[in-house]
């Protein structure tokens, strides 16, 4: 296990976002993964709204995994708290690298 496993105490349920049609969202099968929720109320984020233009949100809370990167718009729920994924990069540390998700 690496290092950053040991810090994952949590356990996240995703529902990957998979495309938009018919005014509706589609999501794949859910998975679980061990995580670790850091919440917060005051984290601004700037991203890339599926229009084209820009949105300044407040994100409600940052959550650290690892695996594979989890597609923006997806769904995640953490101890019965269901979040929209605004934006998911790979972050370098604790030897190995791990995923930085803000969650909405």
């Amino acid at each position: 296990m690496s290092l950053i496993g040991f810090l994952l105490m949590q356990t996240a349920t995703i529902q990957p976002f998979k495309r938009y049609a018919n005014g509706e969202d589609y999501y794949g099968e859910p998975e679980e993964r061990p995580c670790r929720l850091q919440r917060t109320r005051d984290l601004e984020h700037t991203y890339k709204n599926p229009a084209g233009g820009m949105d300044q949100v407040l994100a409600r809370a940052k959550m650290f995994c690892e695996g594979e990167p989890i597609p923006e718009r997806s769904k995640v729920t953490v101890d019965g708290a269901e979040y929209i994924v605004l934006e998911c990069y790979r972050a370098f540390g604790f030897e190995e690298d791990h995923l930085e998700v803000v969650l909405q």
